[in-house]
C-alpha cells in the first residue's frame, strides 16, 4: 500500500497548518479539516486498533503491543531520524506525562526503516519515557499511517481510535488532552 507525502507548511514556506484529526487516508496538504472524532470502518462501524499487531519491543525485551488493549492509549508513531518527530518528541512526552494522570498510557512505535541504535540514541537524546516499539514488519504502518509523521493516535479502551495527521506544538497537545478529557467524561 502507498501513501502520498505530505508536504509540510515549513517545507513550502507557507503559513503553518493548524493540527487536525483525521479520518482516513489523507489526500494531500488541501485534505478537508475533520473535527476529533473517531475512525470508521469500511462497514461504517467504529474502527480499532488491531492490538496483535507484530511491532519488535525496544525499550523492554518482553513488551507487546496486546499488554496495551482495554486500556486509553496515545500512540506516537516516529522516525528516529526524522527533524519534525525529534522536535515534536518533548511535547509528546510532556502530553503523555500529562496523560497519565487520566491513567493513559503513551507508547512509541518507531517506523521500520530505523535500526535499534537509532531509535535507542532517540529515547536517549529526546528523554522518551514510555515504551518503545519498532513497526519492523511495518504492519501499523500500513493500517494506521498516513504516509505523514509524526503521526498521533489517541485511543479509548475499547480499541477506537483518533489519528492526528499534523503536530503543531502549538495546537496538537492541547487537541490532544481535549479528547483525552472527553474520553474520560464519557466513562
Amino acid at each position: 500500500m502507498r501513501f502520498p507525502i505530505l508536504l509540510t507548511a515549513a517545507f513550502l514556506g507557507t503559513a503553518p497548518v493548524r493540527a487536525q484529526a483525521q479520518r482516513g487516508p489523507v489526500q494531500g496538504p488541501e485534505a478537508p479539516e475533520a473535527p476529533p472524532t473517531f475512525e470508521l470502518d469500511k462497514k461504517g462501524k467504529r474502527d480499532h486498533i488491531d492490538f496483535n499487531l507484530k511491532v519488535k519491543p525496544i525499550s523492554e525485551a518482553d513488551l507487546k503491543l496486546s499488554q496495551f488493549a482495554n486500556r486509553k492509549l496515545l500512540v506516537f508513531y516516529f522516525s528516529a531520524k526524522c527533524p519534525h518527530c525529534q522536535h515534536a518528541a518533548p511535547f509528546v512526552q510532556k502530553v503523555a506525562d500529562e496523560l497519565a494522570a487520566k491513567d493513559f498510557v503513551t507508547v512509541a512505535i518507531a517506523i521500520k526503516f530505523n535500526t535499534d541504535e537509532d531509535i535507542r540514541g532517540f529515547i536517549r537524546d529526546f528523554g522518551v519515557r514510555m515504551p518503545v516499539f519498532q513497526d519492523d514488519d511495518r504492519s501499523f504502518g500500513e493500517h494506521y499511517g498516513t504516509g505523514s509523521i509524526p503521526l498521533l493516535i489517541l485511543v479509548n479502551e475499547k480499541g477506537e481510535y483518533v489519528r492526528y495527521k499534523s503536530f503543531d506544538p502549538n495546537a496538537t497537545p492541547k487537541m490532544i488532552l481535549d479528547e483525552a478529557a472527553t474520553l474520560v467524561a464519557k466513562k
